[in-house]
């Protein structure tokens, strides 16, 4: 059973995916989302409470249901995820705890720990792996940001006689930039490289069209993957859905929904 996440060319991303509303802008989790960059907690000004399922070419089977709560205080944010991908005869499923803290105006630290299983009738065996995450975040003036994620190092993996642990989840770096050109227009980019990622660069936009609804364009190389998301705001709910394009394989289909409070 390989990966089938197509913003990433690797086989053990099945459950690190970024939310619905990162996805529309190329995939550049260590800019946006807690859940690839968990310094992004300590600069968070709202708590928030997500679920984003993400169906790759349309395939019930080949889907990830990923969760989170992000809660950000005068003492330590804190962020909780949850993920799951397959089917009944294949299930790979994370946990994850992770903690953020402003350093001053402009600097942000995190930390991330997560332990991924892996249950299979095909292998007849279970895995298990405990990762860390470490992330930071530089904001030198109030339009402006970037932010490094490493990500599954240091990890163990347990109980792998017959699976290769890999398959939860392999080292990767990423380097993501924000720029809020205008009020209304942010631009995203970003590079990625890990042991099973060759280097990929991403680009991405969201727009404001009202002050509710936004489109969302992006990109990513390895291979040449387009995306466009929507999202719109009512109140404290926050709705997004996103298609992604493969050029053999198809579109993959997402939804998110976030609550802040």
């Amino acid at each position: 059973m390989m990966g089938f996440h197509c913003l990433f060319a690797s086989a053990t991303d099945n459950l690190r995916l970024p939310d619905i509303r990162t996805l529309g802008m190329g995939g550049n989790g260590g800019a946006h989302s807690a859940f690839f960059n968990p310094s992004l907690l300590g600069i968070q000004t709202e708590s928030s409470l997500r679920a984003d399922y993400y169906s790759r070419y349309s395939l019930k089977d080949l889907s990830t249901l990923s969760g989170g709560l992000c809660y950000p205080n005068r003492v330590l944010p804190v962020g909780l995820h949850v993920a799951s991908f397959g089917y009944d005869e294949y299930r790979e499923s994370l946990f994850r705890f992770s903690a953020g803290k402003r350093l001053n105006a402009s600097w942000a630290l995190g930390v991330g720990i997560q332990y991924a299983v892996l249950q299979s009738g095909i292998f007849e065996s279970d895995a298990a792996r405990i990762s860390t995450d470490l992330g930071v975040v530089f904001q030198p003036v109030d339009n402006l940001l970037a932010g490094l994620s490493i990500i599954n190092f240091p990890s163990i993996t347990l109980n792998e006689e017959y699976v290769d642990g890999k398959r939860l989840g392999a080292y990767l770096m990423e380097l993501n930039v924000n720029w809020q050109m205008m009020n209304s227009v942010l631009i995203t980019g970003g590079i990625a490289h890990g042991e099973e990622t060759p280097l990929a660069a991403s680009l991405g936009t969201e727009c404001f069209l009202t002050d509710d609804f936004r489109i969302r364009v992006g990109v990513r190389t390895l291979p040449l993957i387009p995306s466009l998301g929507v999202g719109y705001r009512l109140g404290d709910i926050l709705i997004d859905a996103v298609m992604v394009f493969h050029h053999v394989l198809g579109a993959s289909l997402g939804l998110g929904m976030s609550y802040f409070f």
